[in-house]
């Protein structure tokens, strides 16, 4: 599975070493870290922090916090490794653009799909699958590829996040 989502695009490696220790960089990031809830109740949280998830000595997993009705990358959660010392800190983070919501709908998709096609083929009226199957294709493609744009958009502002405060 893990191979499919990378060839899909939903899952990305990143190693990032900052220059500054690992207690500095802890504590950089809980001030900006909010404990995790549904993403779908981002839109009625009142003091929103970057992110939400939790931090501690050995790892981080967080998701970033939005309170739009379609935020960008709303299914993308990071988990991470920390290590290092005193003067460097090296992460070590897996970017996961997939979550239960996505697999729900895949297969709820796939069901109403199935469902169609037995009645097609009962009642053989060949000519409703020519509309059809481009339409089950764009429920199916176009999650994929917004969820891939989120991973994409994530990996990018954590780098930029994650220079600007070390540069």
């Amino acid at each position: 599975m893990s191979q499919v989502l990378k060839f899909l695009g939903l899952k990305k490696q990143l190693q990032i070493t900052l220059t500054y220790g690992k207690t500095e960089f802890i504590k950089f990031m809980e001030k900006d870290i909010k404990p995790d809830q549904l993403f779908f109740f981002d839109i009625f949280d009142v003091k929103q922090k970057k992110y939400y998830g939790k931090i501690n000595h050995n790892g981080f997993k967080i998701r970033r916090s939005n309170g739009s009705l379609f935020p960008e990358s709303q299914f993308t959660k990071v988990v991470g490794k920390i290590s290092g010392g005193e003067n460097n800190t090296e992460l070590d983070i897996s970017l996961i653009g997939w979550n239960w919501f996505i697999v729900l709908f895949m297969l709820i998709m796939t069901l109403i799909f199935g469902l169609a096609l037995n009645d097609i083929l009962s009642t053989k009226s060949y000519g409703v699958l020519i509309m059809l199957v481009p339409v089950f294709l764009v429920f199916l493609l176009v999650p994929i590829f917004k969820m891939r744009k989120g991973v994409k958009r994530f990996e990018k502002y954590l780098k930029a996040e994650f220079t600007k405060v070390d540069g």
